[in-house]
């Protein structure tokens, strides 16, 4: 890798010089709402059985690279079908104690080029991906089934929000875009979609207000808990140019590789959508994880511009706050 510059035009040519560039990129520190009040744990280690440890490898993808120990996914499921009770044991002290011990929330960074960018000089063509380690993977894998049944059971999720939930694909959002936009054309109006992405979505996730939105929908103090401790003191060993660099305290943000932040993330931005709903007159919303469309019908082309721009108003605003 060459050397690379910012969009101030500053340069950094050495491994240090490179690795504190893209630190505040992929360590970013958190705001000033650290402290909050959890609640009494609950009884969801109850739901942590031998059929969803069994189950947690198979929905994980094998392509995934490893962490720090190595072994990949395709290892850790031949590994599951015969210390199905060693994972479980380590999977539901997790939930009943709501405590992650420490190797479980440190990662390996590594520094990535974007696809399809003009110049990889510019600081912007790279990011830094988190590794975790695999057998981490499955006990978080165990784990996430709990908020994702208790926010399905709840309402918490919006009806469009797609990418986070069991038969909910990226196929069944664009069926659901053109279904949508059918009823208009038979009735000689348009349809039109604002596309929006959440910019460094899992990155921009503020630890304290998580917490706060995941009390504030209902959710048990277990969930809370685990929670909590998921995202408390992580730490990133970043790998630049194949050099392994210092490890480094995490402060804000989910981790990307972890089965459990798409639907944290879910539960986190669960109100947009709603809100686009509620204060835009024929205004829909469909989301796909952290990318965005909102359908605007009208009965003409300037309407569902008028329409987009009011969905665009109510979501930067809902962002700002």
């Amino acid at each position: 890798m060459e050397a690379l510059t910012d969009s101030d035009g500053k340069q950094a040519n050495t491994i240090t010089e490179k690795e504190d560039m893209l630190k505040p990129e992929s360590l970013p520190q958190d705001e000033d709402n650290k402290y909050f009040k959890l609640p009494p744990a609950g009884q969801a280690q109850q739901s942590v059985t031998e059929q969803a440890v069994l189950r947690a490898p198979f929905v994980m993808s094998i392509r995934k690279a490893p962490g720090q120990d190595k072994p990949t996914s395709r290892a850790v499921r031949m590994l599951t079908q015969w210390a199905t009770k060693q994972i479980e044991e380590q999977a539901e002290p997790v939930v009943r104690t709501g405590q992650h011990i420490d190797v479980r929330k440190w990662a390996r960074g590594v520094g990535i080029w974007k696809p399809g960018k003009d110049d990889y000089a510019q600081l912007q063509a790279h990011c830094s991906i988190s590794l975790l380690i695999c057998m981490v993977k499955v006990v978080e894998k165990v784990v996430a089934e709990l908020p994702a049944e208790k926010a399905e059971r709840r309402g918490v999720l919006s009806d469009g929000q797609y990418g986070s939930r069991t038969r909910r694909s990226a196929i069944d959002t664009a069926a659901i875009m053109f279904d949508r936009a059918h009823p208009a054309w038979r009735h000689g109006h348009i349809s039109g979609v604002l596309l929006l992405d959440i910019k460094a979505a899992f990155l921009s996730v503020w630890r304290g207000r998580l917490i706060h939105t995941i009390r504030d929908k209902g959710m048990d103090g277990d969930r809370m808990q685990w929670t909590a401790s998921l995202l408390t003191d992580r730490t990133v060993t970043m790998v630049l140019e194949g050099n392994v660099m210092e490890r480094h305290p995490v402060e804000a943000g989910i981790p990307q590789g972890s089965p459990v932040s798409v639907i944290l993330f879910a539960i986190y931005t669960s109100g947009l959508i709603k809100r686009v709903e509620e204060r835009v007159t024929r205004g829909e919303g469909l989301s796909f994880v952290d990318d965005i469309g909102l359908v605007a019908t009208g009965n003409d082309l300037n309407q569902v511009i008028r329409r987009h721009e009011a969905c665009a108003r109510v979501s930067i605003n809902l962002a700002e706050r």
